[in-house]
């Protein structure tokens, strides 16, 4: 489970399947994704 608890960016999510291979069902988040919601023109 990730979450932004005080600012830190989620790590990439694996999935192990039960034929013992490794899916990467979310990918590492940047500091793009992070700042991608806020509008600075506002402030």
């Amino acid at each position: 489970m990730g979450f932004n608890y005080n600012g830190k960016l989620r790590s990439a999510e694996l999935l192990l399947k039960p034929d013992g291979t490794v899916e990467q069902i979310r990918r590492a988040e940047t500091v793009d994704d992070y700042f991608a919601t806020l509008d600075f023109s506002k402030l």
